[in-house]
């Protein structure tokens, strides 16, 4: 792997995503316009955003096992030019499945899902072999042991971490100190911070860790500080269809960004507009092509 390889930690998923002009009425049946098939999850659906932008093979470190439909997340991420690192190898559990109804017409999603919190993946020692000439690592907040092993692994080389962060959950106390940028949701809400306040979440984080963050709201500028530094970005308008996974999207073209030398708003500025793009198209690869 060269200087500028990544490595992302977490949540791998099957998404199954139909894409239906409205949503459907209790109880009925519906025809589909499209069908999106194939890996997911927020560590994932980033490792293959940074794999297509930067031309390199990042290495995903997650939970897949032998499970006949672990063997379709591996292959979508294989050709996609993901590295995996199998933290349950020889497990026969079930991967998480999404199955997801996608209203074209409103450009929004419906997911119903498991998480990664039935799948124990233990801290495999080795998974830190992979930080040898990595210039970015990215945690989703799943699968917290590896997690926190490797963000601390990687601090200690001096080696960012960045912290995707939905809604609030116990281990992001954990993550925050080992955390150098943290991109974090409209939904995510501290203990004890004020709801829909941008500057008490960025207070709170400061004072755990992260000198850089940043709050993404789907169409909504995105608000960010730094140390002695505060502003926006304006999301570019487009006609979504699918908002699916991109968020995700956003963090992998992030860190692809970040790792060219970019400063922490043009970064993100240029990740948005990568993400925006996504939302034009069902699922969250035909953005690619």
């Amino acid at each position: 792997m060269d200087d500028n390889g990544a490595v992302f930690i977490g949540l791998s998923t099957l998404d199954l995503a139909y894409a239906v002009d409205r949503y459907p009425a209790e109880d009925s049946k519906t025809q589909a316009d499209e069908l999106f098939l194939g890996a997911g999850g927020p560590a994932a659906n980033a490792a293959v955003t940074y794999a297509h932008l930067s031309g390199r093979v990042p290495t995903l470190v997650t939970a897949l096992g032998k499970h006949p439909l672990a063997e379709l997340i591996r292959e979508d991420l294989q050709q996609h030019g993901v590295g995996i690192t199998d933290l349950t190898p020889d497990g026969d559990q079930q991967p998480p499945v999404s199955s997801i109804i996608v209203a074209t017409g409103a450009a929004t999603r419906t997911i119903v899902s498991l998480d990664g919190s039935r799948v124990h993946a233990p801290f495999d020692s080795t998974a830190a072999e992979h930080l040898d000439r990595v210039a970015v690592v990215l945690v989703d907040g799943h699968y917290a042991e590896p997690a926190r092993h490797i963000a601390a692994a990687a601090r200690a080389r001096g080696i960012p971490v960045v912290l995707d962060a939905g809604r609030w959950r116990p281990v992001h106390g954990e993550l925050l100190p080992l955390t150098d940028i943290a991109i974090c949701s409209a939904a995510f809400t501290p203990p004890g911070v004020a709801p829909d306040s941008p500057a008490a979440v960025f207070d709170y984080l400061h004072a755990i860790g992260p000198e850089r963050v940043a709050i993404t709201d789907g169409p909504h500028p995105i608000v960010w500080s730094m140390p002695g530094e505060r502003g926006e970005i304006p999301v570019t308008a487009t006609r979504a269809v699918d908002t699916l996974g991109a968020g995700d999207i956003l963090h992998g073209a992030f860190c692809h960004f970040h790792t060219l030398g970019e400063a922490f708003p043009v970064a993100l500025a240029h990740a948005a507009e990568v993400a925006s793009r996504s939302c034009v198209s069902v699922g969250t690869r035909a953005w690619m092509r």
